[in-house]
């Protein structure tokens, strides 16, 4: 059972970095065996969450179990792009992904990602049934935008992402928010022995859609 596990599930860690340290970490990585794997690219996110905000009070909780749905494409926000949908499920420090996709079609501005996810709802509900159940009581919560960089090292088998230029913007308030910050992920399996040796990294839960919620829809400050 547990080998089964590790196939599905990689653990997870989450670094907050200011921004001038951004060329620093990079040479960092590049000494350390890491090499850059794929270009660069921008990554756009819708996530889909209840009235009542479920998936933002199971992570505020620290709920061990918990999962996070968003439709997720790449390039330019309102271009014609293969769109997915992804169900996050997060056990502990491990996450795996579901995942479909839903073809190629347009996000056409900020202020139609209300009637946009509509359509989609419909197309998934004729696509899988599973999906459509994990998202027929959600709505729009938050989109965001971030350019992201990958690192792999072959050695110790780790992979690192750098997140930068993020950006969020609710369609329930219309606000709008940057942040100052890089968000650097590592991400590896069990038998990885995983140390951060890396200056001027500092551990954290931080979570794009619980941040972007609490500074877009809620007063309430988090981070």
């Amino acid at each position: 059972m547990e080998e089964q596990v590790n196939k599905n599930y990689r653990y997870e860690r989450k670094y907050i970095l200011p921004k001038n340290q951004f060329t620093l970490t990079i040479q960092s990585l590049l000494n350390k065996n890491f090499y850059e794997v794929y270009n660069s690219r921008r990554i756009n996110n819708i996530y889909l969450d209840t009235y009542h905000f479920n998936s933002v009070t199971e992570n505020l909780e620290g709920l061990s179990n918990r999962k996070k749905t968003r439709v997720r494409w790449y390039g330019n926000s309102f271009d014609m792009s293969l769109k997915t949908i992804e169900v996050k499920i997060k056990n502990e420090f491990l996450n795996r992904k579901e995942k479909l996709d839903l073809g190629r079609f347009k996000i056409n501005n900020f202020s139609s990602i209300n009637s946009d996810v509509k359509f989609l709802k419909d197309e998934i509900l004729v696509k899988n049934i599973s999906f459509y159940n994990e998202i027929v009581d959600t709505i729009p919560t938050l989109y965001n935008s971030y350019e992201r960089l990958y690192f792999y090292n072959p050695i110790e088998n780790i992979r690192i992402t750098i997140d930068n230029d993020l950006f969020f913007y609710s369609p329930i308030t219309k606000s709008k928010y940057y942040e100052k910050e890089l968000i650097i992920e590592a991400k590896f399996d069990k038998k990885t022995f995983f140390l951060n040796n890396f200056q001027n990294l500092n551990l954290t839960r931080y979570s794009k859609y619980v941040k972007g919620i609490l500074k877009t829809s809620f007063s309430k400050t988090f981070y």
